[in-house]
């Protein structure tokens, strides 16, 4: 199906690795013009080659840290200057620590609030007038099935990124009639980086083999196997495509069928 896609302009955040730069890649071979930001200017430089490898016309390096604010609008401000505008944001977050309620400090909660729901805040605030300007936007924030199902030992994770379904949840309201689009991609156990964190942190945590530690993951996906970033992707070219044009306000689950109420 032709998605309507090329010559869009898109930015991704935390694309460095994992489902960010699934995203990244899926965008970049339906033609759009991407680019991609991160904290590591090496790994960003790497993917930049690979997307116009993958089919993107132009691609760009952003440098941003999610957690200094200054450098949020400064990267949106380079994508538009470069591209002429932004149409689509992927608005990815790395995960905050996983352990038990108790175990959390106040700390680690102020941490996670800066890196994981205030930058999809002021992301929004920048990328926003230009979306408005070209009177086409789609803004798509990466969450987690937690939002759907608990998850256990993941109470940053889980509250956070509720808040954050909460704000597109508005936006979408807000926006729609402008063309302007907001959804939440809620992605189970995938095999990422990240994934491969949370398995060694279960495996510390609970004194158990890697197989044990698997296995806990994936206890309750009835497909029984990590997802492939390629069909997450996937997922996010449609939702930011022409075709996507009456969908908004929804939380959308990638999870193996974890996520079992309706």
């Amino acid at each position: 199906m032709e998605l309507g896609l090329s010559g869009k302009r898109a930015l991704v955040t935390a694309a460095s690795r994992g489902l960010g730069r699934a995203s990244a890649l899926a965008l970049a071979a339906e033609g759009v013009r991407v680019a991609v930001a991160g904290r590591s200017a090496d790994a960003m430089q790497a993917l930049v080659a690979e997307l116009r490898q993958a089919g993107a016309p132009e691609a760009m390096a952003v440098p941003m840290d999610l957690a200094e604010r200054a450098t949020l609008k400064a990267g949106v401000d380079a994508a538009a200057d470069r591209f002429g505008g932004i149409d689509i944001l992927v608005g990815n977050t790395g995960g905050p620590v996983s352990g038990p309620f108790l175990d959390i400090s106040r700390e680690q909660w102020e941490k996670a609030l800066n890196e994981t729901l205030l930058p999809l805040v002021d992301l929004s605030h920048a990328v926003l007038p230009h979306m408005r300007a070209g009177g086409f936007g789609r803004i798509i924030f990466v969450t987690t099935v937690g939002v759907k199902i608990v998850q256990p030992e993941m109470v940053l994770s889980d509250s956070l990124r509720l808040a954050v379904v909460g704000l597109a949840k508005s936006l979408s309201v807000e926006f729609a009639a402008e063309n302007i689009m907001v959804n939440c991609l809620c992605p189970g156990p995938f095999a990422t980086d990240r994934m491969e964190d949370l398995i060694r942190a279960s495996m510390e945590h609970h004194g158990i083999g890697r197989a044990a530690a698997e296995a806990l993951w994936l206890d309750e996906v009835p497909a029984g196997r990590f997802g492939d970033p390629r069909d997450f992707g996937a997922i996010v070219a449609t939702l930011a495509s022409e075709r996507a044009g009456f969908i908004t306000g929804t939380a959308i689950a990638l999870d193996g069928g974890k996520s079992r109420a309706y």
